[in-house]
């Protein structure tokens, strides 16, 4: 399972991409306001990601199913999110980032540094999980996001783009949009629960790139056959980025046109 997601909280520290106004009273883009270093600010999306591909996946082995998955995803990130949204903004998810970028909120430069953070904390999480679970890990396919047998290509792709849309606009109006909204954290990690009980079943519903790459790397490394009969983990998985980055730049589309506060296309 995935996810997520970004950013928030009010303006005693200017480190993060929440806070547009601040920065821009000082010309400067938002993830330029001096605070945090960008080392850092990339530590802290680095430390995220290991935490929440950790839980997303170690989560798998006590059962539930769906809802278990979708609890664990969405508490963890509200977690994150709050402990770390005035530091890094509180990304962890390379969708996520590219949604802020897209929307001006942070520069290209940092927003590559981010995505690489992330995806390196995927990894690692992933790995943590395998040597804690052991080989009772693989059982569970590693906690990687895959296909649902009867979902064709294309469902996959249409659920991962609007299960990431509907995050990464969350994300743009609760935590970008205004650096006041003390509740972004919750609406986050809640959309994050409520996307993977829509499509969970579907494909996993990753919506977060760094959520999927990781498990695809240690489940290609590790896989046995003696355990587990067929190697799926890297089955479609440009779907688990398309779709996530696609759903990203819809978001920040339709926001930049309709929704946001300042150079709105339509007023």
């Amino acid at each position: 399972m995935t996810f997520t997601t970004t950013v928030t909280f009010p303006p005693n520290n200017e480190a993060t991409s929440s806070y547009p106004l601040e920065a821009e009273e000082k010309g400067k883009m938002a993830d330029e306001a001096p605070a945090y270093s960008i080392v850092s600010r990339c530590a802290a999306e680095f430390f995220g990601l290991v935490v929440f591909v950790f839980v997303g996946t170690a989560q798998a082995l006590a059962g539930g199913g769906i809802l278990n998955a979708a609890l664990a995803h969405g508490i963890t990130i509200f977690i994150l999110i709050a402990a770390f949204g005035n530091l890094s903004g509180g990304h962890f998810n390379p969708a996520v980032t590219l949604g802020i970028a897209a929307v001006g909120r942070i520069s290209p430069v940092h927003a590559v540094c981010y995505i690489l953070s992330q995806l390196g904390g995927g990894f690692f999480g992933s790995l943590l999980a395998k040597l804690i679970m052991g080989d009772s890990f693989e059982k569970f396919g590693f906690g990687a996001t895959i296909f649902a047998a009867n979902v064709a290509w294309y469902q996959g792709l249409l659920a991962e783009l609007f299960a990431t849309f509907m995050l990464v606009q969350t994300v743009l109006m609760t935590a970008v949009d205004t650096g006041s909204n003390q509740l972004a954290p919750l609406a986050i990690g809640f959309t994050v629960a409520a996307d993977i009980l829509a499509i969970g079943t579907l494909t996993g519903a990753s919506m977060n790139p760094g959520r999927s790459f990781g498990p695809q790397i240690v489940g290609a490394l590790f896989h046995s056959s003696a355990i587990r009969p067929t190697n799926r983990y890297w089955a479609l998985h440009w779907v688990y980025y398309l779709g996530p980055f696609g759903g990203a730049i819809l978001a920040a589309v339709i926001y930049k046109v309709f929704y946001s506060r300042e150079n709105r296309i339509l007023k």
